[in-house]
């Protein structure tokens, strides 16, 4: 920091610019002493009064004294164009060497005048300082150039003209950025108080003092509308802007994109007024189309991209609750639902059952016509039960060829006669193999079901289930059993 404010490099001021830099600061300054001052200097008489006299300012009538120009406009306006020319014609950096004057000031008038014709807009008072504050917003940038030269210049170039990324490389290289150093310049300069603001905050408006933030938000909003024009990746700048104007100061799209259009050509005329070396400002028509179809692009692929995100999650989802072999639920899925489940029919004294379906023979299966054709048992088995089973109920393969239902809402009986018409169509299901041969399979099937408080938990009932099927079993398989109750004896 010392390194850049002790420098020999930096820009001294003139005599006229410590003059009225005095005479602004000063509260009870005669209006006929300002306007001697600024008079003596026939160079800047005649830039205030082209200035006041522009279609910037929009008088209806010819000014032609300092002394007119301060009764019209008001002594605040002509201090702070005073304070302008003289600190920015003693602040031009030389075109020779690698230092880009033409984006610096590109930026800062673009800055300026939007800063400005926002702060008319909203009704914001301190439209003059608004105005020079933008156009100062950059002095650091300016002063960091000078003083640190290359080993600066080459953090701005990585910084491709986004100051926002350009200050971040600041305070990781330097462990400063361009708008403290901007501040701390100004106070040496002895610059108004209130300038000082929209300098250091302009890149963190929300960090400035509370009562000068509106002030500090239209000289940030104002460095949207310059990435608008400047960065290559106009249609993100866009969007930036179109938000933080919204947001900051509630302003729709159609009367964002007016200004715009109006700071563009207000730039061109400041441009001219202030003698600045800011390149070719372009067509504003052309490049606000260039932006918005670059906006809309990338609306189109946000879109996109959250529709595959969207997609991908769907499908993350699904591989950590789905059996891959059959497409129903895994058996963690299953031991989570039947859970909830149980939870909820308790709660609510509602019947909740349970089907354990076991293939029977499904070593054969394998051993006999292989691996593949087992798996096409499953596959096949897995439809069919999913395709005839109640839209509320859920399948799951609990475990090689073990399919477990959940089916809320159904009492013993409906779920017994599920349970036997899944039997009787797995049964007359043909499963097709080699050579346009097919095989029937035959499966055992244990029911239980939870009504009236019998179970005191999920793993309770999910045990009466399959003791149903061992029952199944024992009774010769390809047949329903289900779990009921032992009444107590009689005393």
């Amino acid at each position: 920091m010392d390194r850049v404010l002790q420098s020999p490099h930096l820009p001294s001021l003139p005599t006229i610019a410590l003059e009225v830099i005095d005479l602004v600061q000063r509260r009870d300054v005669d209006i006929r002493q300002i306007a001697n001052t600024i008079s003596h200097d026939p160079a800047l008489s005649s830039k205030i009064l082209k200035t006041v006299n522009s279609s910037f300012y929009g008088q209806s009538q010819s000014i032609s004294t300092i002394s007119h120009a301060l009764v019209v406009l008001g002594l605040n306006s002509i201090k702070t164009l005073a304070l302008g020319f003289t600190l920015v014609a003693n602040l031009k950096p030389p075109e020779d060497g690698n230092f880009d004057h033409l984006a610096f000031w590109k930026r800062s008038l673009y800055t300026a005048v939007a800063g400005r014709l926002l702060a008319k807009h909203v009704g914001i008072v301190q439209q003059e300082e608004t105005f020079l504050g933008g156009l100062l917003q950059d002095l650091g940038l300016l002063a960091m150039a000078q003083t640190l030269e290359d080993d600066y210049l080459e953090l701005v170039e990585q910084s491709r003209n986004d100051h926002a990324r350009l200050a971040e490389l600041e305070i990781e290289y330097l462990g400063m950025d361009h708008a403290k150093v901007g501040a701390l310049l100004a106070a040496k300069w002895m610059l108004p108080p209130l300038l000082l603001a929209p300098i250091e905050f302009h890149e963190n408006p929300d960090a400035g003092p509370a009562e000068l933030r509106p002030m500090i938000r239209a000289v940030a909003l104002g460095n949207r509308v310059a990435d608008v024009f400047i960065l290559d990746n106009s249609g993100e700048a866009l969007g930036n802007y179109f938000k933080q104007a919204q947001e900051w100061f509630n302003l729709s799209r159609e009367q964002a994109d007016l200004l715009l259009t109006e700071a563009h050509k207000n730039t061109i005329e400041m441009r001219r007024l202030f003698e600045l070396p800011t390149g070719n400002l372009g067509i504003s028509a052309k490049i606000l189309a260039t932006a918005h179809e670059a906006l809309m692009n990338l609306s189109l692929q946000q879109t996109q991209h959250a529709s595959e995100l969207q997609k991908r999650n769907q499908q993350l989802v699904a591989k950590a609750t789905m059996d891959s072999l059959t497409g129903v639920a895994n058996r963690g899925y299953f031991n989570d639902c039947i859970k909830e489940e149980f939870e909820k029919a308790t709660r609510d004294g509602t019947p909740l059952s349970v089907l354990f379906l076991d293939t029977d023979h499904f070593k054969a299966v394998n051993d006999i016509h292989g691996h593949q054709v087992g798996d096409r048992v499953l596959i096949e088995q897995a439809a069919l039960i999913r395709r005839h089973l109640p839209m509320i109920s859920t399948v799951a393969r609990y475990g090689g060829e073990e399919f477990a239902i959940v089916m809320p809402g159904t009492d013993r009986i409906a779920a017994a006669r599920e349970a036997e018409l899944i039997r009787t169509r797995i049964a007359a299901m043909k499963v097709k193999i080699d050579g346009g041969r097919t095989i029937s399979i035959t499966a055992s099937i244990g029911v239980a079901t939870h009504d009236g408080g019998l179970f005191r938990s999920a793993d309770e009932l999910l045990k009466a289930a399959d003791r149903g099927v061992y029952a199944a079993k024992a009774a010769g398989r390809n047949c329903v059993r289900i779990f009921a109750p032992k009444k107590p004896a009689l005393a």
